[in-house]
């Protein structure tokens, strides 16, 4: 159960890392050559602009430590700070202010505010980490398909601080669409986490509700809710 709990925590770190580093792009690199500035700017214009994106992805964690590499799908709905996202028996769904946990297998659901969870989830302090400065080196590019002329541009990001959970990014991004395909991210523990697009959908209709959840709607369910301790915190800090 733990284990599981843990796959899960460290894919949604990754996850809302990344999609704090696609809102907001310009402002967290610290040292940047030329050729990547030019890059990574096309590629957050271009995820700024949508309206919303949904998208599959294989992704892959290897633990070298434990000589253990595990295998699965991801999947996510975003729309600017909001994000529905599906791994494993889990889903975590956020509106930006409020963050639901629901463990299916569990049939249980954990509640806390969007800025007030812990290390694992404390998606506004990983945006913060981000914003403390990377350094962006071009590395070279790929050719797919030859014929078709499918070239993928490929960038990496080391962090300046050397307190920083990863220990670089990087980036697989397609020179025509300037859409992210492939990205890798190494913490310092050498954990690789690896994430291929499957599939990639844009603008879909979506409702205030889908970026929310329904406790009724899930019967029997245990809930967990960490906001009334949040709040006890709070006024005794007072």
């Amino acid at each position: 159960m733990k284990i599981t709990k843990r796959y899960h925590f460290l894919v949604v770190q990754l996850f809302s890392a990344l999609l704090g580093w696609l809102i907001s792009i310009v402002p967290i690199f610290g040292a940047i050559d030329e050729k990547a500035l030019e890059i990574l700017e096309k590629t957050s214009a271009y995820y700024q602009s949508l309206e919303n994106f949904s998208a599959t992805y294989n992704l892959t964690i290897q633990y070298p430590e434990e000589d253990t590499i595990r295998h699965g799908k991801m999947c996510i709905t975003a729309r600017g700070p909001q994000y529905r996202l599906s791994y494993d028996q889990k889903e975590t769904i956020t509106d930006g202010e409020t963050i639901w946990v629901y463990d299916k297998a569990l049939k249980e659901v954990t509640i806390s505010e969007y800025a007030k969870t812990d290390s694992d989830l404390n998606f506004a302090e990983l945006y913060n980490l981000y914003q403390e400065g990377y350094l962006s080196v071009y590395i070279g590019e790929r050719i797919v398909h030859k014929t078709k002329n499918i070239m993928r541009d490929i960038v990496q990001l080391t962090p300046l601080h050397e307190d920083s959970s990863f220990k670089s990014i990087t980036l697989e991004i397609d020179r025509t669409t300037t859409q992210i395909h492939r990205w890798e991210v190494v913490q310092n523990e050498e954990t690789r986490y690896i994430c291929t697009v499957c599939s990639f959908s844009v603008n879909i209709p979506l409702s205030d509700a889908y970026f929310t959840f329904d406790v009724g709607a899930h019967g029997d369910l245990e809930i967990i809710d960490l906001r009334e301790n949040e709040e006890e915190m709070d006024v005794d800090e007072i």
